[in-house]
């Protein structure tokens, strides 16, 4: 009788030993499946909202918004450059990329400077550059120097017109313009000689018998 019951008793303990390693094994495995599909899924998921989950991380693609900023900001890097050519008595005659609010003096620095025959007493070297303009610097040993010291180039259309720079024109070339009689020309001289200068050619204006009208006509031929 004893003797049968440490044989059950044995058996029973068998019994729960076994049990136990079979629970342990079912749950061991299923928890390695349940890390394994885990790190499966996060390993690299991109969702609608530009996110990317990669081995559980959270990186933030750039937006649509953010590359246009990018764009524009590019472009507008780009728009503060002109495009300017430069001849004659420069050292470096070239067409050069400089910035949008610089002036003759500084393309001539860019171009190397000028040569000994340099002739700048037509040459107004604080003026601000545009965008396609071709400055000529005239050579001082040369009696033609009619060339025209601007052209302008814009969308793509050449104006060859010889422009007057009324700082520096005597009576005569003023008279060239449209309008312009011995009177008026000697006024103008008469006014930037009182007042240092034209600042800008609107300043013409504020000369006596020239008004909005004459303006309109010959604010196409001339220059400060």
């Amino acid at each position: 009788m004893k003797d049968n019951f440490l044989k059950y008793k044995k058996i029973g303990l068998m019994s729960i030993l076994a049990l136990v390693v079979i629970v342990s094994v079912i749950f061991y495995n299923a928890k390695g499946f349940k890390q394994l599909n885990k790190n499966n899924t996060e390993s690299i998921f991109v969702d609608d909202d530009n996110l990317v989950f990669e081995n559980g991380k959270e990186d933030k693609l750039p937006s649509q918004d953010s590359v246009n900023m990018s764009k524009q900001m590019e472009s507008k890097l780009e728009d503060k450059t002109i495009v300017v050519e430069i001849k004659g008595q420069v050292k470096k005659p070239d067409v050069y990329t400089i910035d949008e609010n610089s002036i003759i003096n500084d393309l001539i620095d860019l171009a190397g400077g000028v040569t000994e025959n340099a002739d700048l007493s037509n040459i107004n070297r604080a003026k601000k550059l545009q965008n396609h303009e071709m400055i000529y610097i005239a050579d001082k040993n040369d009696s033609n120097n009619d060339y025209p010291q601007a052209t302008n180039m814009e969308n793509g259309s050449m104006d060859n017109e010889i422009l007057v720079d009324i700082n520096t024109a005597t009576t005569d070339k003023l008279k060239t313009l449209n309008g312009i009689g011995d009177s008026k020309a000697k006024s103008i001289i008469e006014y930037r000689e009182q007042n240092g200068g034209f600042k800008s050619i609107e300043e013409i204006k504020n000369v006596t018998g020239i008004g909005d009208k004459m303006f309109e006509k010959i604010k196409e031929s001339i220059t400060v």
